[in-house]
């Protein structure tokens, strides 16, 4: 799969990704002979490994993350860059906002070289069996596509034929017209791809499952909802679980680690038996010119917060820093106790060592502690007790006694400074050690899409809104919650049927897979959005209103447009 995503360099020269209304910057090019290339085996393959080049522009880069991952209970704002209008839910949250712009164009984009993949398959030269495997994985992604589309602007224009040329009319398709279309692909994928591939990334059998059974679940909480969608997302959630040949993990901290059993940094362990669809990257630069970039959004500014005697570097935590994301009080707060679920402390860097040699305090060595983030709340007494434990250290606390703080106060004198905005806890799951020097942005980590550990939360809320209750969805969130509790303390973790409410299906979810690109729509679908980011995201709280459960509608769609295409009611 390595080599897949590299041939989009000579499909860009066959496929004609036109964007419907767009008229300023396609042209056709004529240089190849389309019909020729496609009707040959090598053409046709070439064409459907262009169609995944789409997951490439939008996991893994800035502006999507900006309308995924802002404006959540699990993230705000860091104090460096970024969107910060989009989180806040302020002015700069507009149809203007390339935020918005990039992401809709080049999901457009994705979806005519699908459709130009469906529409050629006839004519190409090549046995129907395989053929079909093609158009499954083809379809998947057309699908995949569309679902980001409509769950992030609602209504918006459907077309499952071919641009070629310059079309300047668009119409907004109803909700319901667009996932039909989704559910139809979906389906014909499931009917006819296998359960496995030889190059790992390419779609599955249980990838198709488990997105349908996402799209189902999505739809039942609509006002067009169909009586069995809760039903039917759980039934493929559980074909998934027991029957994809998908395992999972006895190690959360496993599913994202890149060394292998030696602990020699590689992209071995990326291939793991938990993980259902994932964005492929190349540690090569020169067949990787759009990486992923996550390893520079969620770390913190921590080369600045000592005299001296800590820069950034390729060492495992020490990447560079944009300091785009920053944890929410809640989504730390979300984890504990932290003595006894293991993520916490998986999934977070809280330590960071002194590791070079110039401006080192006097005293101090390599390898001592620089920076500790605790989250104890410190007195007087336990301030001293660790400063005297960690001589050199900037010791910085969250003391959270009012969750709708700032997130944070940062200590390091035990005199409350200004709510810090640049210092907190790193995700390990983002760190990338194999890229070719200090300030590369394009990363090579895969980006997890789907895993098996998610399927079981899949199950376990749609049982919920099938049965009225957690009867039967309460066993699938305890097998996640023993997964994650330290040893011996798996008891702990357990929950009953009377815990179990929606709220607590998405604490558990944002425990499993924060940070990737799917709170925003994890809490739209849920209904959850307004109030949780309310009670949670301080920042975000006083400007979120009902119409931002909408995008808006990039302006450059709707001024290239000869027709009228509307705006989303509030922009």
């Amino acid at each position: 799969m390595k080599t897949l995503k590299y041939i989009f360099l000579v499909c860009t020269l066959i496929l004609i990704s036109s964007l419907s209304c767009e008229v300023l910057d396609e042209k056709i090019i004529s240089g190849v002979t389309v019909d020729t290339h496609y009707g040959t085996p090598e053409g046709f393959e070439d064409a459907v490994n262009a169609a995944y080049q789409g997951l490439r522009y939008f996991y893994g880069q800035e502006d999507p993350c900006e309308i995924t991952v802002f404006g959540t209970d699990e993230y705000t704002n860091g104090g460096h860059g970024g969107a910060h209008a989009i989180n806040k839910y302020e002015a700069g949250l507009n149809a203007e906002s390339e935020s918005f712009w990039n992401p809709w164009q080049y999901l457009y984009r994705s979806i005519n070289t699908c459709n130009a993949v469906v529409g050629r398959a006839p004519d190409a030269k090549i046995p129907d069996a395989r053929k079909n495997v093609f158009l499954g994985e083809v379809r998947f992604l057309r699908a995949h596509y569309y679902y980001l589309l409509v769950e992030l602007f609602g209504p918006v224009h459907l077309t499952l034929e071919e641009t070629i040329g310059v079309e300047t009319e668009a119409n907004r398709t109803p909700e319901d017209q667009i996932y039909d279309a989704i559910i139809e692909d979906l389906q014909f994928a499931i009917n006819n791809l296998p359960l496995t591939q030889t190059e790992f990334g390419r779609i599955t059998k249980p990838a198709a499952q488990h997105h349908l059974a996402l799209v189902y679940l999505t739809r039942a909480y609509k006002s067009y909802a169909k009586p069995d969608d809760f039903s039917n997302a759980a039934t493929l959630a559980m074909e998934v679980i027991n029957n994809s040949g998908h395992i999972l993990l006895d190690d959360y901290q496993q599913i994202y680690n890149i060394a292998d059993a030696n602990g020699k940094l590689s992209h071995t362990n990326e291939k793991n038996k938990e993980i259902i669809f994932s964005v492929q990257y190349d540690i090569n630069p020169l067949l990787n010119p759009m990486g992923n970039e996550t390893h520079l959004y969620f770390r913190p500014w921590y080369e600045v917060y000592d005299k001296g005697g800590l820069v950034r570097g390729l060492g495992h935590g020490y990447g560079r820093p944009w300091i785009r994301f920053r944890p929410t009080a809640w989504l730390l707060e979300n984890f504990r106790p932290i003595d006894v679920d293991a993520r916490f402390l998986k999934s977070f860097q809280i330590v960071w060592y002194f590791n070079s040699t110039s401006g080192l305090p006097a005293g101090a060595n390599l390898g001592d502690t620089c920076i500790w983030i605790t989250d104890e709340n410190l007195d007087q007494a336990k301030f001293n007790a660790l400063q005297a434990r960690l001589p050199y250290a900037n010791i910085f606390s969250w003391n959270i006694n009012d969750i709708d703080e700032s997130w944070s106060l940062w200590r390091s004198n035990l005199s409350v400074t200004n709510n810090n905005i640049n210092i907190f806890p790193s995700p390990w799951k983002i760190d990338d050690n194999l890229r070719s020097s200090l300030n590369e942005q394009e990363g090579s980590r895969d980006f997890i899409v789907f895993r098996l550990g998610e399927t079981y939360l899949l199950a376990a809320e749609a049982m919920l809104g099938r049965d009225g209750n957690a009867n039967n969805a309460v066993q699938y969130i305890n097998t996640i919650r023993r997964r994650a509790a330290f040893d011996g303390k798996e008891p702990q973790m357990e929950v009953t049927a009377n815990d179990v409410d929606l709220d607590f299906i998405l604490d558990e979810w944002s425990r499993e897979c924060f940070g990737e690109q799917s709170r925003w729509l994890d809490l739209k679908r849920t209904g959850k959005l307004l109030n949780r980011v309310k009670a949670y995201n301080p920042d975000a709280a006083p400007n979120i209103k009902e119409y931002h459960l909408l995008r808006p509608i990039p302006a450059n769609q709707i001024t290239r447009c000869i027709n009228t295409y509307q705006q989303n009611p509030g922009y």
